[in-house]
């Protein structure tokens, strides 16, 4: 028989699991990131009171056959704000699909996020494989209270395009980047005049979350954050990290990112690009913010940089020649708690990629 209960067990093996779903649906046909349990610990504020309440699973008798993960947040869109979550994490493995568990997990999390005062979860469906499976589940299971308000893609920077090549899956774009290799150049710092770059300090929290509204104040849906969820994600609490660009003695920039192995044909890691606040920055110091994010990156193995493309940075940041675009390949799914919520045109997104 099964059930929906909060899951048991550790952060470590609730990641096991997830991992060990997803490869063995995807692997060697897409990427599957290799999450850990301290990247659940970071990303999902496991440490609040009742944050078990955000891990729902499906067991049958003690065996645990499926997962959906959300943490709350807070956005403003077209003006508004509004309690809702991220989402993602819909797990069952290939040999427990076809007994409804997945539309057991949905329910259960609507039933949840309605009872905690929650408007809608956002999430992604991966449309770049004909695998993929997101996109088709929740069109046939919540098509009515899901909404995709555009598509998102990526922007990429190479860091070694050899064994980039090696790891793509797809069979293209490995040829493309192998071929690209005598034209990476590595990040390097510039060192100029009356900019220090430096990793985030405590005391910088109330000045990031002044550059935040401002480098995010033009998009039409935004996370609002505040000084504890801001320093969670740029790291002080751990697993993630940020630099700051002080400029003529003043914090006027930041980036948080993070390093995560992501297994394609082999196992590498990809730097992702999380907050990007820079619009306060001129060019030289914009520019050296984020190659010294990019050289720590390199110095931690990572192959590529990655950064969702959804229009909550200055353009000009990521338009230069060792940056590429990669094609708008997920479909950004917002469903409603309410089947009466209506969702504005939505153009420009500052949301986490997970």
């Amino acid at each position: 028989m099964l059930e929906v209960r909060p899951f048991a067990g550790t952060p470590d093996e609730l990641a096991d699991f997830i991992v060990s779903a997803w490869q063995s649906t995807y692997a060697g046909k897409m990427s599957v990131p290799q999450w850990s349990g301290d990247y659940f610990r970071w990303q999902l504020r496991l440490d609040e009171p009742d944050s078990a309440q955000r891990l729902k699973a499906v067991y049958r008798g003690e065996e645990l056959v499926g997962t959906m993960l959300y943490v709350p947040m807070t956005f403003e869109m077209a003006g508004q704000r509004v309690q809702a979550a991220q989402a993602s994490w819909l797990s069952v493995p290939a040999e427990h699909r076809g007994q409804g568990i997945g539309r057991m997990l949905h329910q259960a999390a609507q039933i949840q996020l309605r009872q905690e005062g929650l408007e809608f979860r956002l999430g992604y469906g991966y449309t770049g494989s004909k695998v993929s499976l997101g996109p088709g589940f929740w069109k046939k299971q919540a098509g009515d209270v899901s909404t995709v308000p555009r598509r998102a893609g990526f922007w990429g920077r190479l860091l070694d395009a050899g064994r980039a090549a090696a790891w793509n899956v797809n069979r293209g774009e490995a040829w493309l980047t192998g071929a690209a290799r005598p034209f990476v150049f590595q990040p390097r710092r510039r060192n100029p005049g009356g900019i220090e770059i430096r990793p985030i300090k405590a005391e910088d929290i109330p000045v990031c979350l002044d550059l935040a509204e401002r480098a995010t104040g033009h998009c039409d849906l935004r996370l609002i954050w505040n000084a504890d969820r801001l320093s969670r994600q740029l790291g002080l609490h751990g697993f993630g990290r940020a630099l700051v660009a002080v400029e003529n003695g003043v914090v006027r920039g930041c980036i948080g990112f993070h390093v995560l192995p992501i297994a394609g044909r082999t196992v590498e890691p990809i730097g992702i690009l999380d907050l990007v606040f820079v619009s306060e920055l001129s060019t030289a110091a914009r520019n050296e913010l984020l190659n010294s994010v990019l050289l720590e990156m390199h110095q931690e193995g990572a192959i590529m940089a990655l950064k969702l493309r959804t229009g909550d940075y200055p353009t000009r940041t990521f338009l230069k020649p060792d940056w590429f675009l990669k094609p708008a390949d997920m479909d950004v799914i917002i469903t409603g708690t309410d089947t009466n919520m209506t969702i504005p045109p939505l153009r420009r997104l500052h949301v986490l990629w997970r």
